[in-house]
């Protein structure tokens, strides 16, 4: 800036589907460059979401190749890199790190502890893909549950969510009762839902949203049962 004197710079949106068109003397190739931007992805571990989200602003740049990007729908990082023929170069890099599997034995072990000083209730669920993606909805499994709190007389909940390691954990207050659920969750708002969630699942509260307010399976369930 000082050799040219000017305020400020802009990047063109061309630099979306090859980053490199500033390089001087001369771009490099799509594939080395999106190869280059995969090492940095697995040397500082990039969560799967943002790896999708790059890689489909360098979407346009396979049309012609890959007209449906087939890619962009893989659930696991590994494959990604694999397509990029880093396969090998994931394998070296995850396999010199600590065992995560240690770090979550230990989170687990903690978190039995905490269950049995405080007297937490645990709570079973299975959270599949599907049930995560619907953490994100409008109608979520929170608002059903607090919704169906006040219809059946129940005081606010409370939520707090704790983190270890980059592991939340969350837990809540229904009048004396305190419960969490099994993680490991990589946010608040997930481990708040999945909570939420568990809690509906245990007690049978549909998870769907009735004009009139949630009830139960079973019929409407009140504070004294």
């Amino acid at each position: 800036m000082e050799d040219t004197a000017v305020d400020s710079i802009m990047i063109a949106r061309a630099a979306w589907h090859n980053p490199s068109i500033f390089r001087d003397p001369e771009p490099v190739s799509v594939k080395e460059a999106v190869q280059t931007y995969m090492r940095y992805s697995i040397d500082y571990e990039a969560e799967l979401h943002i790896l999708k989200y790059t890689m489909a602003k360098f979407r346009g740049a396979f049309k012609e190749n890959e007209p449906n990007f087939q890619i962009c729908r893989y659930m696991e990082p590994r494959l990604i890199y694999e397509y990029f023929e880093l396969g090998k170069y994931y394998e070296d890099v995850t396999s010199k790190r600590p065992k995560e599997s240690s770090s979550l034995d230990e989170f687990h072990k903690n978190k039995r502890m905490k269950l049995d000083d405080h007297n937490y209730k645990l709570l079973k669920a299975e959270f599949s893909p599907s049930v995560m993606q619907s953490f994100r909805s409008k109608v979520a499994p929170r608002q059903i549950l607090n919704q169906w709190l006040t219809v059946n007389g129940f005081d606010s909940p409370k939520y707090w969510t704790t983190e270890d390691n980059r592991i939340f954990t969350s837990y809540l207050q229904i009048d004396n009762d305190i419960y969490t659920t099994d993680g490991p969750f990589k946010n608040k708002r997930t481990a708040i839902q999945a909570l939420a969630y568990a809690y509906c699942i245990h007690f049978h509260i549909e998870l769907r949203h009735y004009k009139t307010g949630p009830k139960t399976k079973s019929g409407t369930l009140n504070k004294d049962g």
